[in-house]
């Protein structure tokens, strides 16, 4: 029988603030849970830290360059074109004939086109599409989907008040008061996005089974894909009691590479810790930031349990495969930095993974050996048993999570950025011991994970590790001349002198 699939995607979610991956305080019963009775990933990789390309190369097992979406374009303000998938690149929707293909929350992978478009019911939230713009009051953060807005239709129909913004924190800069970092929000926690999220797969889901016992065997043995897509824990970081209070500031241990000085690193790190108003904070202000952060995650976790448990509760958890995920993390306070942007530091592209598959044989395994968020697009055709469609760097994770093997092979990981805020194209190559970052014209990045697994020594001009340098700096020109990334020329014309 083929499995049904449900893909969880959180939206920049830091992988060692969950319990599941070790942190001391947050509370993640659920997704804790998940990875007891399943496989728990601990190297898997984001192709590139930013939403709109990383949620691409996921729909499209492709690295952005090849797909095409290499920037984010929200209310249509890409510089250069539109944020799309390049015309004829087979998704998810040319694939999964037999599945009722559902997709719910967050967009964000073409500008021009929906989840409808490619064969998927459910919601349309065009672009960024964050649901409480124009709902909630005194909200400043404005990237709504516009009309129709399925999470007001929602409270509507449920007859509860829109929740109101207060307490809302920004950074210091005067020119970027665009979006609360954090805030405080009215009403109960069963008013919120996540909970509309939860209730809308919980009811997708009741009414297929409804349907399918009514109208007989056809549909009842019609599997389904349904990809559920949070807007959090990405800030604004705005939820409601008891989540808002839930961890104490004064608790929370400064991160260890807090008291960055950027003395040896490129100038633009520097420069995006100050565009967000936050170079100058202290740890006091930041621990303020990250405890609703870690609250926005316990939220979550809280109404992704409620859809395991009707899972549960109906039957289909002995014929579903779960995947829980994110397109890339947040640096929360590492290094002075918070959210995502034009740096590679592994608290934005080493993201979480857990599967929990009835093709499982041993729950509780964790897995070491590197993966990619893009790996689950062979894997969703693998579990299927449709034709695995080929993709130059893309594999599918059916064989580890059937037992069959416990490695793809890989030796090291391959990341690529364009740009965010600004223009800065950067290539990463990264081996379990050390971490290559090309920054273009830029200086580079040369760390020693097994001296320095937070990565607070650049030793790119070390001479003690020139050895080190020429070979990643080898193995990263063949990534890019293996993926046909255009990099490659530029790196290879400056590689002796970089």
């Amino acid at each position: 029988m083929q499995q049904n699939i449900l893909y969880i995607l959180a939206d920049q979610q830091r992988i060692d603030m969950l319990g599941a991956y070790g942190h001391p305080m947050v509370q993640t019963p659920n997704i804790d849970k998940l990875a007891q009775d399943g496989i728990r990933f601990n190297q898997t990789y984001t192709p590139t830290s930013i939403c709109g390309p990383a949620r691409t190369s996921l729909f499209t097992g492709h690295l952005p360059h090849v797909h095409g979406v290499e920037q984010n374009a929200e209310n249509g303000r890409n510089r250069f074109a539109k944020a799309d998938p390049v015309p004829h690149i087979p998704t998810f929707g040319d694939h999964l004939k037999d599945y009722d293909k559902i997709y719910l929350g967050k967009w964000h992978v073409a500008e021009s086109s929906l989840p409808s478009n490619y064969g998927f019911r459910g919601h349309d939230f065009p672009g960024y599409g964050y649901p409480g713009s124009g709902v909630y009051p005194n909200l400043v953060f404005n990237q709504g989907p516009g009309e129709p807005n399925r999470y007001r239709e929602w409270l509507d129909e449920q007859n509860r008040p829109y929740p109101e913004v207060s307490e809302a924190f920004f950074g210091d800069n005067p020119h970027l008061q665009v979006q609360e970092l954090q805030g405080k929000l009215s009403g109960k926690p069963e008013d919120t996005i996540p909970a509309f999220l939860a209730s809308e797969a919980i009811e997708t889901l009741k009414n297929r089974q409804h349907l399918a016992h009514s109208s007989g065997a056809k549909e009842e043995n019609t599997p389904f894909f349904l990809w559920m897509n949070f807007w959090g824990p990405h800030t604004p970081c705005i939820l409601p009691e008891p989540y808002y209070s839930m961890y104490d500031p004064k608790e929370i241990a400064e991160d260890p590479t807090f008291q960055e000085t950027f003395a040896d690193k490129p100038l633009h790190h520097k420069r995006v810790s100050h565009m967000w108003g936050v170079h100058d904070l202290q740890w006091d202000q930041w621990a303020e930031i990250v405890a609703r952060y870690l609250g926005y995650i316990t939220l979550i976790d809280h109404q992704i349990g409620r859809v395991l448990n009707y899972l549960e509760e109906s039957g289909l958890a002995a014929t579903t495969t779960v995947v829980y995920t994110a397109d890339h993390g947040d640096a929360m306070g590492a290094h002075k930095l918070i959210e995502k942007g034009e740096f590679m530091y592994d608290e934005t592209y080493r993201i979480p993974l857990i599967v929990r598959s009835p093709l499982n044989p041993q729950p509780g395994r964790e897995v070491n050996a590197f993966t990619y968020l893009h790996d689950l697009f062979p894997t969703a055709m693998d579990l299927a048993g449709e034709h695995i469609p080929e993709r130059p760097q893309a594999k599918s994770l059916g064989p580890i999570i059937r037992g069959e093997v416990d490695t793809l092979g890989r030796d090291a990981v391959f990341g690529q950025f364009t740009g965010h805020f600004t223009d800065l194209n950067q290539r990463m190559i990264r081996t379990q011991s050390h971490k290559l970052v090309f920054n273009g014209p830029a200086l580079g990045e040369l760390y020693d994970l097994e001296n320095d697994p937070k990565e607070t020594t650049n030793h790119i001009d070390n001479p003690a590790y020139a050895l080190v340098k020429k070979t990643l700096i080898n193995r990263l020109l063949q990534e890019c001349a293996e993926q046909g990334d255009w990099a490659e020329e530029w790196l290879s014309r400056i590689q002796e002198v970089y």
